[in-house]
């Protein structure tokens, strides 16, 4: 019997269904977290991914953290050295939910007495932190968006100006989409997040979670998370995490010859893909990795990637996806790790072998 290869994104909540759709192309089931009172899959897009939110809050906390959301939007540059500086910072009566009072009270070094308290305030804090990060990215995606459009216009205001007919239409075509190219990579110009202080806000939530043990792999891409988790990592082991192999995929556009790539992939490579999930989770069951098992997985990956090739022909969209083996070690504990929260000894470690994908 098949088994299902699932995963979890990190280190974003609700992140946008283009950012998951190179995952789709290997992950049966793909997971990713959803603060509370969002939706937890956008209308239209039921088939990118599975949102949920891994700790419940009260009715009343959830109430209040909904109602300081939505003060923070179009706030975002008061409160971003605020919540940002550090994620040990205390807050006093959560009852003062306003923009200037939460604002003031991260700056205070007060502390709550009550354990409960306490950890329900670190709680309150992360979800901020991550909903902050949302709203960033919302914006910069939404001035890239703006770029294009501009792009757009100047490609043909060149081409009126030159006076260019229909002869040049490939050329114009050309000169248009490096423009588009250009404004997608100009960098965003506010302040950005900073991915260490959002992984550990994502990994207070994942430490938490009681579903992420079901779920063999993360993915990610960012690929600075791998060297964060490859710190901790070597603090334990004193070795650096194993690369496993390296996969070359697809990525969608917005062009109409896209629609349908995930479901066309899948069922092309499907006997590769599905073998190559099975060896991914038996390595993902055992804490040590041996050389036959590596053997076998490159083998797969390479099986796998000949299966790619015709969706990679004359397309410019090509990204890797490369596996990283944290052999003895779950990546829960890494993150735990990551938070500030000490772990057992490795060698009181269960067996397990933490999984990580990034697609860069």
């Amino acid at each position: 019997m098949t088994q299902s290869l699932t995963a979890l994104f990190s280190p974003e909540t609700s992140p946008h269904p283009a950012d998951l759709q190179p995952f789709r192309l290997l992950c049966d089931g793909l997971f990713f977290y959803a603060l509370p009172g969002e939706n937890t899959t956008p209308p239209g897009h039921e088939d990118s991914g599975t949102g949920y939110t891994p700790v419940r809050l009260s009715e009343e906390e959830q109430s209040r953290f909904q109602s300081l959301a939505h003060e923070l939007k179009g706030h975002e540059a008061e409160f971003h050295g605020g919540l940002l500086a550090s994620l040990s910072a205390g807050h006093g009566d959560q009852d003062e939910a306003s923009v200037g009072s939460l604002a003031s009270r991260l700056r205070s070094d007060a502390k709550p007495v009550d354990p409960h308290k306490a950890e329900n305030e670190a709680l309150w804090q992360v979800m901020l932190i991550l909903k902050l990060a949302e709203m960033y990215r919302e914006e910069e995606r939404e001035i890239a968006q703006g770029f294009l459009a501009i792009s757009g216009k100047e490609a043909e205001l060149f081409a009126a100006i030159r006076g260019e007919g229909a002869e040049e239409e490939g050329r114009d075509e050309e000169e248009e989409q490096a423009l588009r190219e250009l404004a997608a990579a100009r960098p965003p110009s506010g302040p950005t997040i900073n991915l260490s202080r959002l992984a550990k806000a994502w990994g207070h939530l994942y430490a938490r979670d009681a579903k992420a043990t079901e779920i063999p792999l993360l993915v990610t891409s960012h690929a600075e998370l791998q060297g964060l988790l490859a710190e901790e990592y070597e603090t334990l082991f004193g070795r650096p995490p194993r690369q496993l192999v390296s996969l070359a995929l697809p990525t969608q556009t917005q062009g109409a010859e896209d629609a349908g790539l995930v479901e066309k992939f899948r069922a092309a490579t499907c006997g590769s893909r599905e073998h190559f999930n099975s060896l991914l989770m038996g390595i993902a069951a055992c804490g040590t990795i041996s050389a036959e098992q590596l053997a076998e997985l490159q083998e797969a990956g390479n099986d796998l990637n000949r299966a790619a090739l015709p969706f990679l022909k004359g397309s410019p969209n090509e990204k890797a996806m490369r596996f990283y083996a944290y052999e003895g070690v779950s990546l829960i504990d890494l993150f735990a790790r990551l938070c500030g929260a000490p772990i057992a000894e490795p060698q009181k470690v269960s067996a397990a072998t933490g999984l990580l994908a990034v697609l860069s």
